[in-house]
Order: C-alpha cells, then sequence, then structure tokens
C-alpha cells in the first residue's frame, strides 16, 4: 500500500471549504495524509481548518503562512509531504470517495511515477463527466502532453519534485500548464485511467471567469515559449497544439473579451514566427470540431466582429 499526500491550498473559502474536506477524510483508504496550507486567508477558513484538524488529528497536517497564492502554497506542501505519491486538491473542489483507493491500486499494479484521471464538471448542480485525455491516442507520452494540464487530474511520485527541483512557477496564472507536460522530462512511467474522481465545480467568482482584466493573464506568453524551449526539439507536434489550444484559442477568446487585442496581435505574430502552418497540425485537423476550427481561423484573421457575433448565439 502505497502512501499518499492529499496537498489542499486554501485561501478565503469558508463557503466550499466544508464539502472539500468532508471528501477527503471519507475516503475509503487507509494510508493517506491531508496536508492544508492557509495562504493568509482572511475568512472563516481557519476555523473551519482547525475543527477539522481537532475531530481527525492523525489525517491532518494544518500550516499557516502569509498569502503568496497557490503555486507558493502547493510547494509548501510537497515540502511538508511524507507521501510516496502526491495528490493536489483545489479546496473549492472534492473528491470521489474511492479516489484514493482506485489511484492506488492502479499504481501499484503498473509501478507507475504518474497516473492521469478524468473529472466531473459540477455547474448549478448539473455534473458532467469530462474526459481529460485523449482515448484514441496511442503513445502515453503524446497523449499525456496534449491532455488536460491541471494538476489535480494525476497522482504524481514525488521524487519527480524532489530529484528534479520542479515546483509549481509562483506569482503567475496557469502555473499547471508551466510544469504539468515538462514532467514527461524525468519519467515515461505514465498511464491513464479511464474514471471520473475529481469534482470540478465551475463558480462565477473562480480566477477563469474573474470580471476584471489581470495582467497575470499575460503569463501565458511566459509559460508557452517555457513549453517550446523544453519540449520543441522532440514533440513538435504536440508543442504546436498546445500554442493553438492555449493561445491562439483560448487565452485570445479572453483577450477578445478585455478588448486587448494588442494582445491578440502578438499571439498571430508568435504563429506566424513559429508555426506558420499551424492549420496543419495533426490534433487540430483530427480532433477539433468546425466551430473550434473556424474561431482559430477567424482569430488568426483578426475578424474579431464576426467572433462576437458567433459568441452570443
Amino acid at each position: 500500500m502505497i502512501k499518499i499526500s492529499v496537498i489542499v491550498p486554501v485561501y478565503n473559502v469558508e463557503k466550499y471549504l466544508p464539502n472539500c474536506l468532508q471528501s477527503l477524510v471519507n475516503q475509503n483508504y487507509n494510508d493517506y495524509e491531508i496536508i492544508i496550507i492557509n495562504d493568509g486567508s482572511t475568512d472563516n477558513s481557519e476555523k473551519i481548518i482547525k475543527d477539522y484538524k481537532t475531530k481527525y488529528p492523525k489525517l491532518i497536517k494544518y500550516y499557516k503562512k502569509d498569502n503568496g497564492g497557490l503555486s507558493s502554497a502547493r510547494n509548501l506542501g510537497i515540502v511538508k509531504s511524507i507521501g510516496e505519491y502526491l495528490l493536489f486538491v483545489d479546496s473549492d473542489d472534492s473528491l470521489e470517495i474511492n479516489a484514493l483507493n482506485t489511484l492506488a491500486n492502479h499504481i501499484n499494479k503498473k509501478k507507475l511515477d504518474i497516473i492521469v484521471f478524468n473529472l466531473y464538471s459540477i455547474k448549478d448542480n448539473i455534473k458532467e463527466e469530462i474526459q481529460t485525455f485523449n482515448t484514441n491516442i496511442n503513445d502515453k507520452i503524446k497523449k499525456y502532453i496534449i491532455g488536460n494540464p491541471s494538476a489535480c487530474n494525476k497522482l504524481i511520485k514525488k521524487d519527480l519534485f524532489i530529484k528534479n527541483n520542479l515546483k509549481f512557477k509562483e506569482g503567475i496564472y496557469y502555473e499547471d500548464l508551466m510544469l504539468m507536460p515538462i514532467l514527461i522530462k524525468y519519467t515515461n512511467k505514465i498511464d491513464f485511467i479511464n474514471k471520473n474522481l475529481y469534482n470540478y465545480y465551475i463558480r462565477s467568482d473562480s480566477i477563469t471567469n474573474k470580471i476584471n482584466y489581470n495582467k497575470k493573464m499575460n503569463s501565458i506568453f511566459i509559460i508557452v515559449e517555457e513549453l517550446y524551449k523544453e519540449l520543441n526539439d522532440n514533440y513538435k507536434e504536440e508543442i504546436e497544439f498546445l500554442y493553438i489550444e492555449h493561445l491562439l484559442r483560448n487565452a485570445s477568446l479572453r483577450y477578445i473579451d478585455y478588448k486587448k487585442y494588442d494582445k491578440i496581435n502578438n499571439i498571430i505574430n508568435l504563429m506566424k514566427d513559429k508555426y506558420k502552418f499551424w492549420y496543419k497540425n495533426i490534433y487540430f485537423k483530427k480532433y477539433y470540431n468546425i466551430k473550434q476550427k473556424i474561431m482559430c481561423y477567424l482569430i488568426y484573421n483578426k475578424k474579431f466582429k464576426i467572433i462576437k457575433i458567433i459568441r452570443k448565439r
């Protein structure tokens, strides 16, 4: 049986924290610890944590620090953990009751460093299955690179972080996208389990749904450049697809919402410089639907008015 450390960064989530922590203490698995990092919360989160710590003193470890953001809280959790494997859980989400047991059994059978699993998304009490990896791709490394970059849908061997001095980059957005794909430089012992084990709640106050523009959104440029530098030589098709997915499509649509057309121009110039023939990418051609493809073409050709009309429908 493997020891698992569940790392939970907490910042002002008093409304959602009890649901998260209850799902963790209810796990039908014996050998695990819950590491809670209070990242400078100013609401009632600390009281909730202490109540759970009192009820489950052997299971929960609690640390409090000044606010430094999600990455800094996760990094502290890694340092404080004693588990052989790490699972990152956001404090406004939750786990299915059989999550740890299911993952541990799969790890034990195959002696893996990373196992990737699926999610449920929950919005307005509607629960939907989310596939986080492409089941039609046989090459496991390529499947991993272009899959959902979240740290929360992976059980990861702690030694990957410790032996290679890997950390989540602090002070940015999209920290998962920056780190998760790069793990393939240090292991090929990766597998996928087609089970939904994590509940991701879509809320109006989440980072990706903020009304006000935040300059940290511009972190995406730093991140894709880092991925290019680290992985493009060996995985050009896959990194090109990450540029299409996270830069040309997702980031551009967010910038359109904030009327940051200069940033979209930067994106287009980057695509022209690095991936001029991006529309020939095998993943783009094979796995994007018609609407997604049209949206990319419209962004690339600066047809912003047409995009706004399409998105209103």
